[in-house]
């Protein structure tokens, strides 16, 4: 078989990656004879692709007459049976003119973009939209391969699946690795680690990878003359034995998505490119559960600051990986290098539907509670963000994500959610204090999409305050309502909350629990022995 494989280095060399391990494979079992066409660009791409055998390299500028016309020469003189093309540069029309010399043609992208091709491979995954993304994007004759199943893994991901589970090898220190992946301003990790507090410096390691087409260098490299908890790798070829010795996975989600996925590394990652756009609920499926759609100096700051209080929350965060509903196997190359070769192959079950459920309560036939559990860590966000919903608070501004993941871990918050038919309704939480001999609990509730009825409000409100009499008999409720939130004055005052007298021990308490209640809201209690 004789391939021409016209990848994209001008981003960094993840692309150039991914391809070579299919092109490892297809020589491996095909004897293909490899012709590569790569961007012009300065950083040495020689490390990358020493394991390959290839008949020639040629470098063009991207999107030129030359880019194009270099191609096409090199399909013609090679007699290609196949064209291999990964870039974010070449459009549809580029691939037209290569599909006009009769060859077949095999296209990676995860753009969601129009082709013309006879394989398209999109390793994204988008839930339910993933086999829809390029519907009328294509000719009636491409054949769409699409999903983590095709993820192109180097072979050591799949290899470490035989352990099942990740395993941190690590005894006395945490173990932290920071990537951008092959680009990026490394200035970002150096505001991080130079945002930890002293102390503890000599309880983590950290290891940064610098890629070749990284910005500023020389910000990790001052790092190393700094600290000695600092390892620098330069480059690397792969991550996979680096990742099995990882307690925390920081940095940016690109083709880092499937392998996290792959050995279940805890991880908080983040966007630097269009292609790592991810839709959060996509990620929860995949067993990811803490991104954040952009990375500033504040976040590098903050994350930094509270590196300690992460590091204490590791047991949960990997106890997240295994909730993943969406398997990547590794074997993405294996599958991809079988359709090339009209060879058999087979995909891992998908199963994204919800598990058995320990409801706590039924409140009617479609109504039930259960306990929030970490994996609803995102979800509760975005309601809790949703304007019908902050608009009503004391905190009326949308909590950014990061401070919410900070906040969750550490909340000694009770949480629960209605659900109706396992879709949330309703999320509701209270939470006990106890001040100078007396019991108290504070609360609220808000809604998960839509507006709830005046009904399924009074069923939780109902439930909640004879759930928490049960465990707090003479405990009091405290709480404040928007004076403009008519809906639920009106359901506190059916339940029989009233006005907390404005020099009672019960409003001093009041305000130091919502310091930010001014007089827009009503100050109201519950005394279950009132009842």
């Amino acid at each position: 078989m004789n391939i021409v494989a016209r990848v994209s280095t001008c981003l960094g060399i993840g692309h150039l990656m991914r391809i070579k391990w299919l092109l490892l494979e297809l020589q491996s079992n095909a004897q293909a004879s490899i012709t590569l066409v790569l961007d012009i660009q300065k950083a040495d791409v020689a490390p990358f692709i020493q394991e390959l055998v290839c008949d020639d390299i040629h470098f063009v500028e991207t999107a030129s007459q030359q880019d194009i016309a270099t191609l096409l020469r090199v399909i013609k003189t090679s007699n290609a049976d196949l064209v291999i093309l990964d870039h974010y540069d070449l459009d549809v029309e580029y691939e037209k003119q290569i599909y006009s010399e009769g060859n077949k043609l095999a296209v990676f992208d995860d753009l969601g973009r129009d082709h013309y091709c006879d394989f398209l491979f999109d390793a994204k995954w988008m839930g339910e939209l993933t086999q829809k993304r390029y519907d009328k994007k294509s000719p009636a004759k491409t054949r769409h391969f699409l999903g983590p199943d095709f993820s192109l893994l180097a072979p050591s991901f799949s290899q470490a699946l035989a352990l099942d589970t990740h395993v941190s090898q690590s005894k006395n220190k945490t173990n932290i690795f920071c990537s951008l992946g092959g680009g990026g301003d490394l200035c970002i990790f150096a505001s991080l680690v130079n945002s930890v507090p002293h102390y503890l410096h000599s309880r983590v390691q950290f290891t940064i990878v610098i890629g070749p087409k990284a910005e500023n260098k020389q910000a990790i490299t001052r790092l190393e003359e700094k600290f000695k908890n600092i390892t620098i790798l330069c480059s690397p070829l792969s991550l996979a034995n680096e990742y099995r010795n990882t307690d925390l996975f920081i940095g940016a989600l690109g083709t880092s998505l499937y392998e996290l996925a792959a050995l279940k590394v805890p991880a908080i990652t983040f966007s630097i490119a269009v292609n790592q756009e991810n839709d959060i609920t996509h990620l929860q499926q995949l067993g990811h559960f803490l991104h954040l759609d952009k990375f500033l100096d504040s976040h590098a700051i903050l994350l930094g600051t509270r590196l300690a209080d992460l590091i204490s929350y590791l047991p949960r965060i990997k106890r997240l990986r295994h909730k993943a509903t969406v398997t990547v196997d590794g074997l993405g190359v294996k599958r991809v290098a079988a359709i090339l070769q009209a060879q058999p192959y087979h995909v891992t079950d998908i199963n994204v539907q919800v598990g058995a459920v320990n409801y706590i309560a039924q409140l009617t036939t479609e109504y039930a509670v259960r306990e929030v559990e970490d994996s609803d860590v995102n979800n509760y966000l975005i309601a809790r963000n949703l304007p019908s919903n902050s608009q009503k608070m004391t905190v009326s501004n949308d909590i950014p994500r990061l401070d919410h993941y900070l906040w969750w871990f550490r909340s000694e918050r009770k949480s629960y959610v209605v659900e109706q038919r396992g879709i949330p309704a309703v999320y509701v939480w209270h939470q006990h204090i106890s001040e100078k001999s007396n019991d108290y609990l504070y609360g609220g509730w808000f809604t998960a999409c839509n507006d709830v009825p005046f009904n399924l409000a009074m069923l939780t409100l109902q439930w909640q305050l004879e759930f928490c009499k049960a465990s707090h008999p003479n405990a009091i409720w405290l709480a404040v309502i928007h004076k403009d939130n008519k809906f639920v004055n009106l359901l506190n005052r059916y339940m029989g909350f009233v006005a907390i007298p404005i020099h009672s021990k019960e409003y001093k308490v009041t305000q130091q629990l919502f310091p930010l209640a001014d007089e827009q809201f009503n100050f109201v209690m519950w005394d279950p022995n009132a009842q």
